[in-house]
């Protein structure tokens, strides 16, 4: 009987917590402004590459811009890392595999900036259901202290991006909105009106 309980009380859990932030996002250090591109990718350091060498080290179809849209400048990579027994939250921890991920810069026709981080989503070696529980929580978990806090501090505004789940973040006049495809991540990151970036977004390939 008390197991029942337990589990119902474990699964109501996750049904809140899927309701308040519907995008799982990826567990990482908590975010530091002076060292992390944006508050998802928290847990690498970029190295120059170009496309075809991109694509085969993060195994995974990059996005692009129609010419009308943009101009790609630039493609770099982050290697990929194993990390044990990792902290997620308070007395959880686990063994995460993060994988490459790829940073394209383009300039737009319209002369702004525009950056996207693509990846495959980290591996944590815990049950399915419960490591989205986990990851909400460490997301949402609030600390006197945004340095140990995932998002940094910053809470995400939830909407839809691509007809998908998304979050966005705002700091210092730029907008980051990241969303998942296929088991892919994706964070686009420009300082421009929201609805320039969400349309632009919209045109990735």
């Amino acid at each position: 009987m008390w197991r029942m309980i337990r589990v119902s009380t474990f699964l109501l859990v996750v049904l809140s917590s899927t309701a308040l932030l519907a995008q799982v996002p990826p567990p990482g250090p908590p975010y530091d402004s002076a060292k992390h591109p944006n508050p998802i990718v928290t847990f690498v350091e970029f190295k120059p590459s170009d496309y075809e060498e991109a694509k085969k080290a993060a195994g995974i179809e990059i996005v692009g811009l129609s010419q009308e849209e943009g101009k790609r400048e630039s493609v770099e990579t982050a290697d990929g890392k194993f990390v044990k027994n990792m902290s997620i939250i308070g007395n959880i921890r686990t063994d995460v595999t993060f994988y490459t991920v790829v940073r394209q810069k383009f300039k737009l026709t319209g002369g702004a900036d525009l950056v996207v981080h693509s990846f495959k989503f980290p591996r944590v070696v815990l049950p399915r259901e419960f490591k989205e529980f986990v990851l909400h929580e460490a997301a949402t978990q609030k600390k006197k202290k945004p340095a140990e806090m995932r998002f940094g501090g910053l809470g995400p505004e939830e909407l839809e991006i691509r007809g998908r789940d998304g979050l966005l973040f705002e700091k210092d006049g730029q907008i980051i909105v990241y969303w998942q495809e296929g088991g892919v991540g994706h964070t686009a990151t420009g300082s421009m009106p929201r609805r320039e970036l969400f349309r632009v977004v919209e045109d990735l390939l």
